[in-house]
């Protein structure tokens, strides 16, 4: 093997067992297994998720659907309209009132 091929064995090795260091530190595995706090997605109209997204979307952004760190509360990012932002809701109608002012903004 040349050493610039060894070399580059070498950056890649470093790499991946950065990675594995990183990826043995995510928060990811400590979060809650179920949302019996609050906040739960199935609850809420699928099909105005669905148009949420679409619309969004559609205009060139994005949505990013999921729950505050203790699952209490919905936390919707949006992509594309300026800087993103994050809006947060607690358990309840809230939700899809969000959503479809969502929709209609961006109708």
């Amino acid at each position: 093997m040349s050493k610039e091929m060894n070399d580059i064995e070498k950056i890649l090795q470093r790499q991946r067992e950065k990675r594995k260091e990183e990826n043995a530190n995510r928060k990811f595995k400590d979060l809650p297994q179920s949302n019996s706090r609050g906040a739960d997605w199935t609850e809420v109209d699928g099909v105005l998720i669905a148009k949420a997204v679409a619309v969004v979307g559609r205009m060139g952004g994005a949505l990013r659907l999921g729950y505050t760190r203790d699952g209490g509360a919905y936390a919707v990012g949006v992509y594309g309209d300026g800087d993103p932002f994050t809006k947060y809701c607690p358990p309840g109608d809230e939700i899809e009132s969000l959503l479809r002012r969502l929709i209609e903004t961006y109708e």
